[in-house]
């Protein structure tokens, strides 16, 4: 289909929506928020152009950074514990401890807690696994 006809607003705007339609779908695949798409006809209503704008959205509260979280989800059953445990809480003593992030590096003392007074400690995977498992 060939079009000789200037563009009009109505035109510009089917145009939006249906890109917003087809683009919809590929925010969800990649987990982004399509915060906003926005068209400009030109001055001749010849052309049409349409920009969209992706954000991340924004992080979950976590006790842990996002490095900490990324390992404790990747490695965490191989110390013997498993992925859903960040974040969790168990009491121990006077204080409970939040599971906040995992040391890859450190064989024994890896699991990295923040404690109800807001210290952070690192313990053994066995203890955490005691509590929680």
């Amino acid at each position: 289909m060939e079009r000789f006809e200037p563009l009009t607003a109505a035109d510009c705007e089917q145009l939006r929506q249906e890109v917003i339609g087809l683009i919809t779908p590929v925010a969800e695949k990649y987990g982004l928020n399509l915060d906003f798409v926005k068209d400009v006809c030109s001055s001749g209503a010849d052309s049409v152009s349409i920009k969209a704008c992706f954000t991340l959205p924004e992080r979950p509260e976590s006790v842990a950074t996002l490095k900490e979280e990324r390992d404790f989800r990747c490695y965490a059953e191989g110390f013997g514990m498993h992925p859903s445990w960040l974040g969790k809480e168990f009491k121990r003593g006077k204080f409970t401890y939040k599971v906040a992030g995992l040391m890859v590096k450190s064989p024994t003392k890896c699991v990295v807690l923040e404690r109800s007074d807001g210290a952070r400690c690192t313990q053994d995977g066995k203890l955490v696994a005691r509590y929680l498992g």
